[in-house]
């Protein structure tokens, strides 16, 4: 995975934030929030609320163990993560989903901002696998980019039939 600045990293969290604020107005109603973008996928708020809760993990479970020579264990079991981690998004308002995402994603950020340069250049082992703060944080923002171009392509179909 490829280094990133800590910079261009706060700089997209800024960005992703500022899109969340979007989908108030861009999303006309709860039921548009809550229909999943494509048969057998999820719903905006359940992606959402699937990236909050990586943000809450990363935040929480991680960014405490990545110090120079540390050993890391492989992510969770990636599915039931991601299954757990997007239901709750069925019962909840969609300003609810959007206000725990913004909430998450700035801690997130202010908790990376706090990472000096040795730090955030340090290099690490998940499992087998060496890697750098940098270049794991830049691979959670592929995964932002994954999900939002899904987001995007949903709110524009949904755009194009009104």
């Amino acid at each position: 995975m490829k280094a990133i600045r800590k910079e261009q990293v706060l700089e997209a969290y800024q960005e992703y934030e500022i899109y969340l604020a979007s989908l108030n107005t861009a999303l006309k109603n709860e039921v548009d929030a809550h229909t999943p973008i494509a048969p057998g996928k999820w719903s905006l708020a359940e992606i959402i609320l699937h990236l909050a809760e990586w943000d809450r993990f990363i935040r929480e479970e991680r960014l405490p163990l990545l110090k120079a020579g540390a050993e890391v264990a492989p992510f969770p079991d990636v599915d039931a993560f991601n299954a757990a981690a997007a239901a709750p998004a069925k019962q909840m308002a969609f300003s609810e989903v959007l206000a725990r995402a913004q909430k998450e994603r700035a801690l997130l950020a202010k908790d990376i901002e706090e990472f000096d340069e040795v730090q955030w250049n340090a290099a690490f082992k998940v499992g087998s696998r060496e890697t750098t703060v940098s270049s794991y944080v830049a691979g959670f923002l592929r995964h932002d980019a994954h999900h939002r171009g899904q987001m995007d392509g949903f709110l524009h179909k949904k755009s194009s039939i009104l």
